[in-house]
């Protein structure tokens, strides 16, 4: 039996720790691409993510964003290519991001 269209798709949720400072560049067409580090390990763990958001929206977050924040993250997987991955990560793959929103402290 072919797996169902809800069971192919490709989504994730992580809570984690901004690592370091946001990274924003803008693509030759203008496009602006926010890049981050997020630790989503458990207690101890550290598992480190990229995560990628495309678009105006990742402008203004990056403005808001600093080391240490603890973010909320919706998206889905997409796999690195080898020359892309970076030692600050811990996996082969990063969140392509549709939703990332800071977490109220305190």
């Amino acid at each position: 039996m072919p797996p169902s269209p809800t069971a192919a798709s490709n989504r994730i949720e992580l809570i984690g720790r901004l690592v370091s400072e946001p990274e924003l560049r803008t693509t030759p067409g203008g496009t602006p691409v926010l890049r981050l580090v997020v630790d989503c390990g458990a207690d101890g763990e550290a598992l480190r993510l990229g995560v990628v958001m495309t678009g105006e929206s990742g402008r203004d977050l990056s403005q808001h964003l600093k080391a240490g924040t603890m973010l909320v993250v919706e998206g889905r997987l997409r796999g690195l290519k080898r020359n892309l991955a970076r030692a600050a990560v811990d996996a082969g793959v990063e969140v392509l991001a549709s939703r990332i929103e800071a977490m109220a402290t305190g």
